[in-house]
């Protein structure tokens, strides 16, 4: 939770956006690859290193959509 106050202007709101969905898709890639790593080497199993690298992937790819949605939003005037 935040102390300064949600913006109210829709610009600000998609600015406010894409800075979370820019560190969420940061966040799951390199959490995925350095998961795959660690379980892969912990586990010795080559399937679950390619099963890391498959989840930074999705994640990386669902949230960079979302930021290429709020970035090529149109306004309506």
């Amino acid at each position: 939770m935040t102390m300064q106050p949600r913006p109210n202007n829709p610009i600000d709101q998609r600015k406010a956006a894409v800075r979370l969905y820019s560190r969420n898709a940061a966040l799951w890639a390199g959490g995925g690859v350095a998961g795959g790593i660690a379980f892969g080497l912990l586990f010795g199993s080559w399937t679950v290193f390619f099963i890391g690298l498959v989840v930074a992937v999705a994640g990386g790819f669902a949230n960079w959509n979302k930021v290429q949605k709020i970035v090529n939003h149109k306004d309506q005037y």
